[in-house]
């Protein structure tokens, strides 16, 4: 079973979408995009941090600074250009894990004590 997992493996890191995959997760390590990805993970945090303070201070000017991270990074082309390649993988391996599982739980007698 090993070997076939092996072979399967191989075939997809063969695959033109994980190749995709792994090209457009490098543009994510440009300077300026990194820095971006870097500021709305801080911010959010941030704010995270923050809400249980919520009822003391207004959240209000984070919040609206989360949402102009947010209306760049959906403006910046190299993490478009990754969230494509991230959802083209995905169903890659969705449709592998279909194939694989499909009707396994019929075949496969998993039934257990009733306690």
């Amino acid at each position: 079973m090993n070997e076939t997992i092996n072979e399967l493996i191989e075939e997809i890191q063969q695959d033109a979408r994980y190749l995709s995959f792994k090209e457009k997760s490098q543009l994510l390590l440009k300077k300026e995009t990194k820095e971006l990805l870097e500021r709305y993970q801080d911010t959010l945090n941030e704010i995270n941090d923050l809400k249980k303070y919520e009822g003391y201070i207004d959240l209000t000017s984070k919040k609206n600074e989360l949402k102009e991270i947010k209306k760049q990074m959906s403006s910046n082309q190299d993490i478009q250009e990754y969230y494509q390649s991230y959802y083209e993988i995905n169903r890659l391996l969705d449709h592998v894990t279909q194939i694989i599982f499909k009707d396994i739980s019929q075949i496969l007698d998993t039934t257990g004590y009733k306690l």
